[in-house]
């Protein structure tokens, strides 16, 4: 054994969230600047994983873990994280990955991105970071639907509402989704497979757009009516935190003038939230860097 290291990205909401028949599933957003990174250091003399108290979740999957592959001991679990809490960004889900990783780091252990699935799904519903890439995923079983690979090259402006959702509480009753509901979240799945299959974003911000409509008979976006007008002038399509706090604005990369569009969007988005106190923040992809080089600005 040795000091084990893991890590794990958080997401903006998602692209896709709702059910096709009776399955639940997402499609992932993930953001690779948002990062939850867990350090374990072993420890053979004690019998119990420790950390502080807000990562429990993290804490009970290490003892899973340790479970999973009869392991003894312990040890102390140090999870450090810049991914906001309660906001629909994936903060808790990628604490649990990044701490199973960082303890089969640490015992050498033939982790599989299914057991990390399985082993998180008896938490909470799960969000799927276990994968780098965009996926279709069932959050609730933690199991992988589909895999479509790295976004085409796109800009990200969003905007935390306030507030903050319990998403075990949140994912306890069942969601209002009818006929017509069933049938928007099959044309947007299609949506997100052809702008994958043809790297074309646009297809990608209908998907997102269309979902975005359906979730807010469950979660309201304030004011969600002028953040799709403002997409709509750009091309682009909104993105929620389906059981969070957050709303976005997706668009091409390869818009002319990105600069001074990311500006207007933000100024506009300002004046649509008339909170000061509020402001947006931004992601941008290259795909030439195989959509890893994602900064943010705050």
């Amino acid at each position: 054994m040795k000091l084990g290291k893991g890590s794990c990205n958080g997401t903006f909401g998602e692209l896709v969230q709702g059910t096709i028949g009776k399955r639940p599933f997402l499609i992932t957003l993930p953001i690779p600047s948002l990062r939850s990174e867990a350090i374990f250091i072993p420890d053979p003399t004690v019998s119990e994983i420790t950390g502080v108290d807000s990562k429990v979740k993290a804490m009970k999957a290490g003892k899973l873990l340790f479970q999973q592959f009869g392991l003894k001991g312990g040890g102390l679990l140090d999870i450090r994280s810049n991914i906001p809490v309660g906001k629909g960004m994936a903060s808790s889900s990628a604490d649990i990955v990044a701490a199973m990783k960082a303890i089969a780091h640490s015992y050498s252990l033939p982790l599989t991105k299914e057991m990390i699935s399985t082993i998180a799904s008896k938490i909470e519903p799960t969000d799927g970071v276990m994968y780098d890439e965009v996926v279709a995923y069932d959050y609730i079983h933690g199991e992988l639907i589909e895999s479509f690979g790295v976004l085409p090259p796109f800009i990200f402006v969003g905007i935390d509402l306030g507030g903050t959702v319990d998403t075990i509480e949140f994912n306890q009753f069942e969601k209002a989704y009818n006929r017509y509901d069933q049938n928007h979240f099959l044309k947007a799945y299609d949506w997100v497979k052809e702008g994958f299959r043809k790297r074309n974003l646009s297809f990608i911000c209908k998907a997102a757009t269309i979902s975005a409509r359906v979730n807010q008979k469950i979660l309201p976006k304030p004011s969600f009516s002028e953040f799709e007008k403002l997409a709509h002038e750009f091309q682009g399509g909104i993105v929620v935190a389906h059981s969070g706090t957050l709303v976005g604005i997706l668009i091409d990369r390869n818009i002319p003038n990105s600069t001074e569009v990311v500006l207007h969007l933000s100024r506009q988005i300002s004046v649509i939230v008339r909170d000061p106190n509020i402001k947006p923040f931004y992601y941008f992809s290259n795909e030439i860097m195989n959509g890893k080089n994602i900064s943010l600005i705050i």
